[in-house]
């Protein structure tokens, strides 16, 4: 199993690009304690292992053991909707071209430079599907595009 970390994101674990951020890749305060109110809130109702989020300037989770399709996962997530944050509902969410185009150019420059199977956002998210976002070719290539990636997303 891929040790993957999520950026800000959507729910089941998919990089989006929706609010959240200034431009500079950080998370305001206000959304910040709306990720945590989140993190408590799935714990609570039965995702014991859902995990705080981790690096201070963007929202991401370590997701280690949480199963998306168990059924306790899927009665929290009911439970902890009003808490969820914008795309966290696993639907596509509404982007504008220039951001759909950012994301694009995003996923290319990923692949170009050492994450070849690294796919393209669908219905205005980026799924890394079975890419490790702990490898060093991750995380180099992540680096290289910093300046593309998408508001509110990795690194």
């Amino acid at each position: 199993m891929f040790k993957r970390i999520l950026p800000l994101a959507a729910l089941p674990f998919l990089l989006t690009a929706c609010g959240g951020s200034d431009g500079s890749g950080k998370t305001s305060a206000a959304q910040s304690d709306l990720f945590v109110k989140y993190a408590q809130c799935m714990r609570q109702n039965g995702v014991p292992e859902w995990p705080d989020p981790i690096d201070g300037d963007k929202y991401r989770f370590k997701m280690g053991t949480v199963d998306p399709k168990s059924p306790q996962f899927k009665a929290a997530q009911q439970k902890c909707k009003e808490l969820a944050p914008p795309g966290w509902d696993g639907k596509p969410t509404k982007q504008d071209p220039a951001q759909q185009a950012k994301m694009l150019k995003y996923a290319q420059c990923i692949r170009k430079n050492g994450v070849p199977n690294f796919p393209d956002p669908q219905g205005g998210q980026l799924d890394p599907g079975n890419i490790d976002l702990d490898s060093p070719q991750f995380k180099a290539a992540d680096e290289t595009c910093k300046d593309l990636r998408p508001a509110g997303a990795g690194g």
